[in-house]
């Protein structure tokens, strides 16, 4: 090992008493190259070979000068440190290498093989389950209950459970729905009796108890009007909205509520339910008359949108009242009084029939005062017919 030791002593400059070299007894004796120089490890020497075309030629002993490219078995080294320890450095077990190398192909090209088997099997199973998800983000009480029995026997299972859930919910809900209107028709009979009833009394009491029963009654219509949108469903019927607000308005004006109507379009028709609309403008509308004491209409286009507005000049919304003020039965502050207070149901109506015609309600406060209301349709197909009209 002399001779090695040199050799790592002349390439790293150092002392050759600060390097130790063993040879590795796992490796063998080493072999010899066809051409060129190589160490054998016979028995503790190391030869050096001068292999070429001629033969080979073996030399050995503390004059031997050994290359760092020479080729020969493997060994482990030492580097003495300054804190006096020996750091060993160990070769690499070529044979593990190349298993290693060999694991890594074979996992590429098994990833690579099994890529498009996994992806379609993984689109075949996420297929169903999207189907879920779709039909579960569109559906209601009122649907029927059709989630797709497509894909494995698990995903069947949940598609039946949620129809058999779907089917009780509504079950349920129809129950509920019936029990209700049966009180509210119910209600109605000592309603009646009491107005007869009220005719009976003192002037300045009758007026009292009829403005009573006349607000209890229109609670009553409310409560009704708002659970039966989503059971009645959308009656459609194409509609000239022109004509359709320019009709709401002379109604208003025959009842001493004059409602300013100016278009901003000559002409707009679409798909809607003609009473379901009408009942939502007509809520906009008195709350406008209720708070404010005047109301206007308009209706204009913003792309294929349709946008109808209820404006007025009163306190309007504040602005982190606008989401509370769309809930049902939910009313604000200046509200909850004899004069104006309601049961909280007319813009949650307004805004359930914008819903069910796949549009929106919209709220916003005018500057300097004032609420303006936008009911947004969005008809699907190519109903609208929008014109602005000529100066």
């Amino acid at each position: 090992m002399e001779a090695i030791e040199a050799a790592l002593a002349r390439a790293l400059s150092v002392d050759p008493a600060t390097v130790r070299a063993r040879w590795r007894d796992s490796e063998g004796a080493g072999k010899a190259s066809d051409v060129g120089q190589s160490v054998v490890l016979v028995g503790d020497r190391a030869l050096l070979v001068d292999s070429g075309a001629s033969g080979f030629q073996m030399r050995y002993g503390p004059d031997v000068r050994i290359g760092l490219d020479v080729r020969m078995p493997a060994f482990d080294v030492a580097l003495w440190q300054h804190d006096g320890r020996w750091q060993w450095v160990m070769p690499v077990d070529r044979h593990r290498r190349e298993w290693r190398m060999r694991l890594l192909i074979a996992f590429g090209i098994a990833l690579v093989l099994s890529a498009a088997p996994v992806w379609l099997a993984s689109r075949r199973l996420s297929r169903p389950i999207m189907a879920l998800a779709s039909r579960a983000s569109v559906s209601a009480l009122e649907t029927e209950a059709s989630f797709p029995l497509d894909g494995p026997e698990e995903i069947r299972a949940v598609a039946r459970a949620m129809n058999d859930m779907h089917r009780r919910l509504a079950e349920q809900a129809a129950e509920r729905f019936q029990s209700f209107t049966a009180i509210a028709h119910d209600l109605r009979t000592p309603l009646t009796g009491l107005r007869i009833r009220a005719e009976c009394m003192p002037p300045g009491e009758r007026e009292r108890m009829v403005a009573d029963l006349e607000r209890m009654g229109a609670m009553i219509d409310d409560m009704l009007a708002y659970a039966r949108i989503d059971r009645q469903g959308v009656r459609w019927e194409r509609v000239d909205l022109v004509a359709f607000l320019r009709a709401i308005t002379l109604d208003r004006q025959s009842i001493a509520q004059p409602v300013d109507f100016r278009p901003s379009v000559s002409s707009a028709s679409a798909q809607v339910d003609p009473l379901m609309l009408r009942r939502a403008i007509d809520n906009l509308l008195d709350n406008a008359f209720r708070y404010a004491g005047n109301a206007s209409l308009d209706i204009a286009r913003s792309g294929s949108a349709i946008h109808i507005h209820v404006d007025d000049t009163g306190p309007g919304i504040p602005e982190n009242h606008m989401e509370a003020a769309l809930k049902p039965f939910t009313r604000l502050e200046a509200s909850r009084n004899a004069a104006t207070g309601g049961v909280g149901l007319g813009l949650a109506i307004a805004e359930r029939v914008c819903t069910a015609h796949g549009g929106r309600l919209h709220l916003q406060n005018r500057s300097p005062q004032g609420l303006r209301v936008t009911i947004v349709l969005n008809p699907l197909d190519d109903s609208l017919h929008a014109h602005t009209p000529k100066a």
